[in-house]
């Protein structure tokens, strides 16, 4: 079992070539009639001598589970942390809670007149949150949900900030992690065993003394990181069975994302507005200067016009009728 003389590389480059049971009663057959070693190639007469060690499938498997054990426990580990980390701060945000509730009254304000309140929508309707568009098509409802956050709910704006290693979660497969867990324990109860048979084994025991705790903290993480995912889909009134971290995270990567782009939109469209309102300001005041050195009514009942009508168009965009993919909202509250 000294992995120094013998690296982990080489272990599972051997295990590809370990002799069939038939190539072994072929060798054994050739020992039995006596017939010369030499004329063996060296691929023969090496593999002659490998099938011989006694367990030599246990003792390989055993090799390369320990020379493996420490990247494994350093693969696996982030990935279970990312999803407690992930299934908490969704869980236990006040501020995406706020947003959630934001989403569903105005859901049930725009509905009032078609049906009566409902209490909640799967999460999956966050997505189309992008296709309820304005009726002028310039804008989302997720453009005006941002909006109506930033000027009346300032406190929850930053919501996304309260949700931690989200997209990290999203890429973790747990089913694979929790199987790679209980991989990893057989490989262990296959170590003691084979301890068992050789307690004079210095480098087995020191492995199993070393590294049992370690094994017991990743399953205990393990545990913690299937209860807060299960706890966290359950909040959301979604089935664990039916939603991988693939499925239930990603929801929220794309809805941040999204909400993220509709903030920077609304700022921009804020400031490209708030500079053509000072345009014509000042176009105004060089008309009413113009118009004090020689008056022209209809100069100033032009930009008067022009003026009124940036005005209708400020009072339009803050009152858009939304339309949902086939018409109405209701169809993103289900």
């Amino acid at each position: 079992f000294d992995l120094k003389t013998l690296p982990v590389d080489f272990v599972e480059c051997l295990m590809r070539f370990l002799p069939t049971e038939n190539e072994v009663k072929v060798l054994r057959l050739y020992e039995r009639e006596r017939k010369p070693i030499e004329n063996l190639s060296d691929e023969d007469r090496f593999m002659m001598q490998f099938s011989k060690i006694e367990r030599l499938m246990q003792k390989m498997t055993i090799m390369a589970f320990i020379g493996n054990f420490a990247e494994s426990i350093q693969m696996l580990t982030p990935q279970l942390h990312a999803i407690i980390a992930a299934s908490v701060s969704i869980k236990s945000s006040q501020k995406l809670k706020k947003i959630l509730e934001i989403i569903l009254a105005l859901g049930n304000y725009m509905n009032s007149s078609k049906r009566g309140a409902v209490y909640g929508f799967k999460l999956q309707s966050l997505d189309l949150l992008l296709e309820t568009k304005s009726t002028d098509r310039k804008q989302t409802l997720l453009h005006y949900i941002s909006n109506v956050v930033k000027e009346k709910y300032q406190h929850v704006s930053l919501f996304y900030n309260e949700l931690h290693y989200v997209e990290k979660a999203a890429a973790v497969s747990l089913e694979n992690v929790l199987l790679d867990v209980k991989e990893l324990q057989r490989g262990l109860d296959l170590t003691k065993r084979e301890y068992t048979m050789h307690d004079h084994n210095t480098m087995l025991k020191d492995f199993i003394q070393n590294n049992e705790g370690k094994l017991k903290k990743l399953q205990d993480d393990a545990k913690i990181a299937q209860d807060a995912f299960d706890d966290a889909v359950k909040y959301f009134g979604e089935n664990p069975k039916t939603t991988p971290p693939s499925v239930f995270f990603p929801v929220f990567v794309r809805f941040v994302k999204a909400y993220k782009q509709a903030e920077e939109e609304n700022e921009l469209r804020k400031k490209q507005e708030q500079a053509l309102m000072e345009k014509l300001m000042e176009q105004e005041a060089l008309m009413e200067q113009q118009d004090q050195k020689s008056p022209s009514h209809k100069t100033k009942r032009q930009q008067q016009e022009l003026i009124a009508e940036l005005r209708r168009r400020q009072v339009k965009d803050n009152r858009h009728v939304y339309e949902g993919k086939d018409g109405a909202i209701e169809d993103i509250i289900t």
